[in-house]
């Protein structure tokens, strides 16, 4: 494999060198962090919600009880939930990448 990058900065190969031979930490890549658990759960709410608001439509029952509309609703926030924290938990670890490369 070429020392130099074509270009690059001289200290680019030992960044290189340093990111295809880092192994991942399995301990925190296998925890989720407590707001993605939390959006999961809340999306899981928010489709047995759905499926109970949405099943009687089809036997012609069309009065549901507003509780199970607002129910429906955990879905989507438990969807955004999730994602947050994980765009979150994605840069905290893209942080933590960067101060071990800086400390080399």
């Amino acid at each position: 494999m070429s020392q130099r990058i074509a270009g690059g900065d001289p200290a680019a190969p030992e960044i290189l060198v340093a990111m295809t031979t880092a192994r991942p930490d399995r301990r925190g890549s296998a925890r989720r962090p407590r707001t993605v658990w939390t959006g999961f759960v809340l999306f899981g709410i928010g489709l047995v919600f759905l499926v109970v608001t949405v099943l009687p439509f089809f036997w012609g029952d069309h009065n549901r009880p507003v509780w199970l509309n607002v129910g429906c609703m955990l879905a989507p926030i438990g969807f955004v939930i999730a994602v947050l924290g994980s765009v979150r938990a994605g840069r905290a670890d893209q942080r933590a990448a960067a101060a071990r490369l800086s400390q080399r």
